[in-house]
């Protein structure tokens, strides 16, 4: 049985998660602003492996909690890091620009949603940012969009209007339309994203020639697009699946 702990930094927020013979079988999710909160359970899980055969694949969008993660697995955990696209390549295809960089937590959930589906699907991603990228028929990531998300959104009516205050998104329910200022700014950020994503799968689905299956991941993922029809799964550990697929292609290379 091989086993391997994973983590996926993003910008907000860390998840961590337990891999045995490829795939993840628990997880959990902390703050980016806390590395020390994601060490405690990574210190956990890894009682159960002998301390020669520990192992700890690393993805990160942001540097500074990345290089507090490594220190600490190397200190508290006494693991081999493997760091995704660096020691590690994401098995995705790609049609990209020569020079593009892709923030690695796209290519794994590519990567993974790719690996259980092979046919043609999107990825939405509802975090920091909202990404919305397309892989083809062949197994190809094809690139995609990037907005703001729901706390990039906030903030920058908040930093703009003197009279808009700074506030926390939630869904909104009941009526169409706010009836004060915190209720019309949520509805404003939860239908530019909403529509923007239905929006750029319906061009993509257009320029393709189908309509791809759509799966959703990130943070806000649940908050946007519950019970929505456009979604075909709300998948959270999407990233860390990514892991352990690239994980288990390089063990089963090696095999070979």
């Amino acid at each position: 049985m091989s086993s391997a702990l994973a983590v996926s930094i993003g910008n907000t927020r860390t998840q961590i998660g337990r891999i045995v013979d490829g795939t993840v079988q628990e997880y959990a999710t902390v703050s980016s602003d806390t590395p020390t909160e994601a060490l405690e359970q990574l210190v956990a899980w890894s009682k159960d492996i002998d301390k020669d055969e520990r192992i700890v694949l690393l993805a990160s969008v942001r540097a500074d909690t990345a290089d507090a993660m490594r220190s600490l697995v190397v200190d508290q955990i006494g693991a081999e890091i493997i760091e995704l696209e660096q020691d590690l390549p994401v098995p995705i295809g790609r049609a990209l620009d020569s020079e593009s960089i892709v923030g690695v937590d796209r290519l794994l959930a590519a990567a993974a949603v790719w690996n259980e589906l092979k046919q043609a699907c999107i990825i939405v991603d509802v975090g920091t940012a909202v990404t919305v990228d397309f892989v083809d028929g062949e197994g190809v990531f094809q690139g995609g969009a990037i907005m703001p998300g729901t706390r990039a959104m906030l903030d920058s009516l908040t930093d703009s209007a003197d009279l808009l205050p700074s506030i926390d998104y939630r869904r909104p329910d009941g009526e169409p339309f706010g009836r004060n200022t915190t209720e019309a700014m949520l509805r404003g950020v939860h239908n530019a994203i909403h529509g923007g994503v239905w929006k750029l799968v319906e061009n993509y689905a257009l320029f393709y020639g189908g309509f791809p299956l759509v799966i959703a991941t990130g943070g806000d993922a649940e908050s946007i697009f519950t019970d929505d029809e456009l979604i075909s799964r709300i998948v959270p550990d999407l990233a860390l699946r990514g892991c352990a697929v690239a994980y288990r292609t390089a063990t089963e290379d090696s095999n070979s």
